[in-house]
C-alpha cells in the first residue's frame, strides 16, 4: 500500500469525530495485526516497528480511509494506522464528559 494512501487515511482518522467508527477500525486491524505477528513468529523473525507516518495535508474520504484499512497488509503500516486511531479515541474520550 502506498504510504501516501496511509497518510491520507491517518489524516481522516485524526479528525474523525465518530468514536464508534474508530473502534470498528481497530476491530478490523486487530486480526490482521495478530496474523502478521503469528507469521513473524513462525518464521522466527522480529516484528517490524510501526512506521512513523505523518498525516497528509489532504485527508482521505471516509470510504477511502476505510478501504485503505481493509487493503493494508504491511504490519508496520497497520501499526501506524492503529496508533493514529487509538490516539484519536483517547482525545475523544478526554473531551467527552462522563455520563
Amino acid at each position: 500500500m502506498p504510504t501516501d494512501d496511509v497518510a491520507r487515511a491517518i489524516a481522516y482518522f485524526a479528525a474523525c469525530p465518530d468514536a464508534e467508527l474508530l473502534r470498528g477500525v481497530l476491530k478490523t486491524i486487530q486480526p490482521k495485526a495478530a496474523a502478521a505477528v503469528r507469521q513473524a513468529q513462525l518464521k522466527r523473525r522480529d516484528v517490524p516497528p510501526p512506521l512513523d507516518i505523518e498525516p497528509s495535508n489532504s485527508a482521505a474520504t471516509k470510504d477511502d480511509a476505510l478501504k485503505t484499512v481493509r487493503s493494508v497488509q504491511d504490519f508496520a503500516q497497520l501499526q501506524a494506522l492503529a496508533r493514529a486511531v487509538g490516539r484519536r479515541i483517547e482525545e475523544l474520550n478526554s473531551t467527552t464528559p462522563p455520563v
